[in-house]
């Protein structure tokens, strides 16, 4: 049995292609840790976010008790369509105000599950489509932006283009292709993007790899 955690705001392989229904986060899904500036930035309350930044605030990369800041929180929430426009926006500003999304190693920021914003933005196109994680991706230094999206999470193993292609999102697979994401790491299961394809059954996907492999 392993002894790593499991990140409960991870769905499982079943629950991402179910419908979505209802909001993504309300005041009780926070947890301890979460700032003012959590709760503004990921139920998108522009003016409270301005304001915030307005008095000095610096929690734009503030952890909670799961060390999971604003910005990881509004990659992997789930959007109602209107919505995700409002949430690129809001991306956005997160950035530009300080929040991490490249460590000073060079490593890209991660929660203490081992999920990084960019696999929780990869797992959430499944409802959110490809524009939030567009704009994280064009936020990454160009120089290392496709071993970023390559990365691997640390439960399953997966690389960002592991998980969009669960989700089924081909402008997001596209995406990350297109970012240089390694079209060949397998993860801890030792399945490729193309095994994944298969598996899930998404066979547009599974002809555009293999047509990549040639």
């Amino acid at each position: 049995m392993s002894d790593e955690k499991e990140n409960p705001f991870v769905m499982s392989h079943e629950k991402m292609k179910a419908p979505h229904e209802g909001p993504p986060m309300q005041d009780s899904h926070f947890i301890r840790g979460t700032t003012p500036m959590h709760k503004a930035a990921v139920l998108l309350k522009f003016d409270e976010v301005d304001k915030l930044l307005a008095e000095g605030s610096t929690d734009v990369d503030t952890g909670d008790n799961l060390n999971q800041t604003p910005l990881i929180l509004l990659s992997r929430c789930h959007y109602a369509p209107d919505d995700i426009p409002k949430a690129v926006e809001m991306v956005n500003k997160i950035i530009a105000a300080g929040a991490t999304l490249v460590m000073p190693d060079g490593k890209i920021r991660r929660d203490d599950y081992g999920d990084s914003v960019l696999h929780l933005a990869a797992m959430a196109t499944c409802k959110n489509g490809h524009t939030i994680l567009k704009a994280l991706v064009d936020a990454l230094p160009a120089d290392t932006k496709g071993k970023l999206c390559g990365a691997r999470c640390k439960n399953f193993g997966n690389t960002t283009l592991h998980w969009t292609t669960l989700s089924g999102d081909a402008d997001s697979c596209q995406l990350l292709i297109d970012a240089g994401c390694p079209l060949d790491r397998k993860n801890r299961l030792k399945e490729t993007i193309l095994d994944y394809a298969v598996k899930y059954e998404h066979i547009k996907l599974k002809v555009k790899y293999e047509a990549l492999a040639k």
